[in-house]
């Protein structure tokens, strides 16, 4: 597999002062003022945060911190198309947000960050204040997330025209389904048990809507200040998975399956409640427990190929089809 080193910060400050110098409202020269911080990174990308100075510099602009979004290429399977895709729709999304009247507060898109070849690698966008709900073990936490979730899902979806969509609810769940092997099934009986539940499950409804696609805590901010009032404002970062589909999806990926959220026992099912509660799509526990039992299968689908190689690492396919047999009985009392 192989490596590859993560730029120096002498190069930061290069690709950085050359982007915001050919950026429309910077002037020139454009500098990082003092020290670049690498914050918390994701699979696909690493973070930096920064401030900036420049004699042509417009006071609201240096004010701000701003954020660099650089794509972490240092292994094969992070190379390819995809990850520049979704770099290129994430900046499409926040000027989108930009431009309509949303009730969250957004990242700024700012500039795309180029390589000598004029290739986008990465992108420039303000920085949000706060601090991630991602500490809060409680139920608080679990409503804010139902009410942000409620808010993306009433957006005007015909002002994300560049966004992967689906149909509607149930064609989402099918594609997730035919992208899985038929091997899989015929390796793991249990699998094929839960296609079977899938299936006779779908969601019903048309109404796809805008996923943020990764409603995790983390990715959630809100002013240290005024994290006593449940009303407080909470900022959204990080749309690189946004998409159109079904609206159960975005729980889906908050609860994964776990018998606590965010510290709740039984917690998925307080975050339905507080997702209807808070005006969302008309959903059920069952629609969101269909896109976990996706997630989790897909999980023992990975774990499975990957123990097929030597030196592997992680979690064996055993642990993740356990995993699934548990999950699977919850849905089925359920569902009656």
């Amino acid at each position: 597999m192989t490596r590859y080193p993560r730029p120096s910060f002498s190069h930061l400050r290069h690709l950085i002062g050359r982007s915001l110098e050919g950026c429309p409202g910077f002037g020139s020269p454009v500098e990082v003022e003092g020290k670049i911080q690498r914050i918390a990174e994701g699979i696909w990308h690493d973070n930096y945060v920064f401030s900036i100075r420049g004699r042509g510099l417009p006071k609201a602009r240096a004010e701000r911190a701003y954020i660099l979004r650089l794509l972490d290429q240092r292994y094969d399977w992070q190379s390819g198309p995809e990850p520049r895709e979704r770099l290129l729709r994430e900046a499409q999304t926040l000027q989108a947000l930009g431009n309509i009247d949303f009730d969250h507060p957004t990242p700024e898109f700012i500039c795309f960050v180029e390589d000598d070849d004029s290739e986008p690698i990465g992108m420039i966008e303000t920085a949000l204040p706060g601090v991630s709900l991602d500490g809060f073990k409680d139920r608080t936490t679990l409503r804010r997330i139902g009410r942000v979730a409620a808010t993306v899902h009433r957006m005007d979806i015909e002002q994300f025209p560049h966004l992967p969509r689906s149909a509607d609810r149930a064609e989402q769940v099918k594609t997730s389904l035919d992208e899985f092997d038929e091997d899989l099934f015929g390796k793991f009986p249990l699998a094929g048990e839960v296609r079977d539940w899938i299936e006779a499950h779908l969601p019903s409804g048309d109404y796809a809507c805008l996923l943020h696609g990764d409603l995790l805590p983390q990715n959630l901010l809100c002013d240290w200040r005024m994290l006593s009032c449940e009303d407080a404002p909470v900022g959204i970062i990080d749309w690189e998975m946004a998409r159109v589909g079904d609206p159960a999806y975005d729980l889906a990926i908050v609860s994964r399956g776990n018998r606590r959220v965010v510290g709740v026992k039984e917690g998925v099912k307080v975050l339905v409640e507080e997702y209807l509660n808070a005006g969302g799509r008309p959903i059920t526990l069952t629609d969101v427990r269909v896109h976990e039992l996706l997630l989790v299968l897909g999980w023992l689908d990975e774990a499975w190929r990957e123990h097929q190689k030597p030196g592997a690492d992680g979690h064996g396919p055993d642990y993740y089809e356990g995993q699934l047999r548990s999950l699977l009985r919850r849905a089925e009392g359920e569902a009656g």
